[in-house]
């Protein structure tokens, strides 16, 4: 029994990851277009933030082969694919907030 409250709980911990990896996604290109927050300290805060959340999926994703149970090999292949796309987006995104945006908008 301890076996499956482990696995709802890895289940969880990568469902609520993603979500904050979702909302990071609209942080980004909220800010990016819109210029959403003033303060240049809590912008590239919650870069980081978000680029930290996003870290984990991939490796949850690899290495956990019971994380989804109903998915195929090539439904957890893409699965894992699409968490490393996430990650290497969320990492040029912090690293274009952090090393070159002033706390404007873009455009």
């Amino acid at each position: 029994m301890e076996s499956k409250n482990k696995m709802v709980a890895e289940a969880r911990l990568f469902l609520r990851l993603g979500i904050l990896s979702t909302v990071g996604f609209l942080f980004y290109y909220a800010h990016l277009f819109f210029g959403l927050l003033d303060n240049v300290v809590l912008f590239k805060t919650l870069a980081i933030t978000f680029l930290l959340a996003t870290v984990p999926l991939p490796i949850i994703a690899m290495n956990n082969k019971k994380l989804f149970p109903e998915l195929t090999k090539s439904g957890k292949n893409i699965l894992t694919l699409v968490t490393a796309i996430l990650l290497f987006h969320h990492f040029l995104m912090t690293f274009i907030f952090v090393m070159f945006l002033k706390g404007e908008s873009v455009f």
